[in-house]
């Protein structure tokens, strides 16, 4: 998202106004001096927009996770794996679940929560926040840039 775009924008539409000033170029000046000035608060502008633009990719992307960083002075979005780790306190593990499977379901998750080092309740916990959370993290950013 570079903001040299919006700057050309900018001074190409001002350069239109110009034409009106005649050759005064006082007004050639003034008009260079309000370019200069507005170049920070547009490289702000874009950055906001990159921000925006990761967290609604983010909500329509599930297990991922949208961010932004600066390379070369330019937001650029980053799409990466969420962090699906999930934290467990085993000091509350008081309310129960009856769990109809068929016993190869079962056999697949034995197997599974012996691969991941995990007791099956433990794997089978973590497995239900994981997805609770990655259902609950589908927001979505609407309405309309003012400018």
């Amino acid at each position: 998202m570079d903001a040299s775009i919006v700057t050309t924008e900018i001074e190409r539409a001002l350069n239109v106004q110009l034409r009106f000033a005649g050759e005064d170029s006082a007004v050639a000046e003034a008009a260079e001096a309000i370019l200069i000035g507005l170049e920070p608060a547009i490289e702000r502008a874009v950055m906001r927009l990159a921000e925006q633009a990761a967290g609604e990719a983010e909500a329509q992307l599930p297990g991922r996770s949208v961010g932004v960083e600066l390379r070369e002075g330019v937001p650029v979005l980053v799409v990466r794996e969420a962090d699906t780790s999930v934290a467990i306190d085993t000091d509350d593990l008081e309310a129960r679940i009856t769990l109809r499977l068929s016993e190869k379901l079962k056999a697949v998750l034995e197997d599974a929560a012996d691969e991941s080092g995990d007791s099956m309740n433990a794997f089978v916990v973590k497995a239900l926040a994981s997805k609770a959370r990655e259902s609950g993290a589908g927001r979505r950013y609407t309405g309309t840039i003012e400018t």
